[in-house]
């Protein structure tokens, strides 16, 4: 009986060890993920809200883009350019690309495969901004780039879509820095080809406003009217 017991006892004990090393957080951005929080929280989770317009993903600083030119701002970071982006996404183009859809956005679909070097990319017109813990609320997304020449990035982000050449490409590509026929949103201030073909705008992650490299941050893309 008493062996029956302390097995009981043993058992009891080791189930509540598991259910207070359960919870999970996914609700606040901050540094770094570490221990149990890390592995019960899902990152990659895109949460929509229909009546403020917006659509909020996780990502994670790069910070190899504080010094090198890139033409990406947000990719997934499992596609094939997700270690070419200023910020690294935890959820999928595709799932973001829904997430823009059900929040009642309109997908420009303007630009085709080869794309024109200058085209401009159509659709919706978006904010985006980033936030973490202790960046003091919401940063516009325009404030986090720096340019080559020291001039203001410019701002008019799209809800592109290109819907069908992400599933063909699977760059990951969510918002690219200029106009693009790939990525599901992008900048239309900026022609397609600026960074890469032309060469005339160098774009950065601003190291004076992102934090370090791998934080993880929140990214709100929300429909203007």
């Amino acid at each position: 009986m008493k062996k029956l017991m302390s097995l009981f006892l043993a058992a009891m004990m080791v189930a509540g060890l598991t259910a207070c090393g359960s919870t999970a957080n996914t609700g606040t951005a901050g540094g770094s993920a570490s221990g149990s929080d890390a592995a019960s929280a899902d990152y990659s989770v895109v949460t929509e809200d229909t009546a403020a317009k917006t659509v909020k993903i996780f990502a994670e600083v790069n910070g190899k883009y504080f010094t090198e030119v890139t033409r990406h701002g947000v990719v997934f970071a499992k596609g094939s350019n997700g270690e070419k982006s200023i910020l690294r996404a935890l959820c999928s183009e595709k799932d973001f690309y829904q997430g823009m859809i059900d929040i009642g956005g309109v997908p420009g679909d303007n630009l085709s495969l080869p794309c024109d070097n200058g085209a401009v990319i159509e659709g919706d017109k978006l904010g985006i901004t980033v936030s973490w813990d202790g960046s003091n609320g919401e940063i516009p997304f325009e404030n986090c780039v720096k340019t080559g020449s020291g001039e203001p990035y410019q701002m008019d982000a799209r809800f592109g879509g290109n819907i069908k050449h992400a599933y063909a490409a699977n760059t990951g590509c969510i918002f690219c820095l200029d106009s693009c026929p790939v990525g599901i949103t992008s900048n239309a201030a900026y022609g397609f080809g600026v960074v890469e073909k032309d060469k005339t705008e160098q774009f950065y992650g601003n190291p004076d406003v992102l934090p370090e490299d791998g934080t993880l941050v929140t990214v709100t893309f929300t429909l203007e009217a």
